[in-house]
């Protein structure tokens, strides 16, 4: 089961503070986090399995950077081409590009701003 500590929460705050993320919240999302760490410092830590959920997405926003999800969407579309025989037979370098990490993030911003260049159906 996850439980969060007030170190865990204090780092993903001051995270959040410098990238923006925490500009970005809800008030009522920015409201939980601030009481989740204000009860964790002075309580005990968070082991309230519904409390655990909201938390972690919050986190996960916070974490979530656009280098991230550029990279994560790239990696998506590289399977996809991948499990396409036809491009894979007609384009023989395609398995060297897909290593290649600048054209994974070439792909991922490719999708993220809808200038899509490969269409896989």
């Amino acid at each position: 089961m996850k439980s969060f500590s007030y170190t865990e929460l204090l780092a993903l705050w001051k995270k959040g503070l410098r990238n923006g993320a925490i500009r970005k919240l809800s008030f009522l999302k920015k409201g939980l986090f601030s009481a989740a760490l204000a009860y964790t410092k002075h309580i005990k830590n968070i082991i309230n399995p519904k409390l655990t959920i909201l938390i972690e997405g919050v986190a996960d926003f916070i974490n979530n950077s656009v280098r991230k999800r550029i990279i994560k969407c790239g990696l998506e579309r590289a399977a996809r081409i991948l499990e396409n025989t036809k491009i894979v037979h007609a384009v023989p370098a395609i398995n060297q590009w897909v290593n290649d990490d600048s054209y994974i993030f070439w792909l991922g911003t490719a999708i993220l701003t809808k200038n899509s260049w490969i269409r896989i159906n």
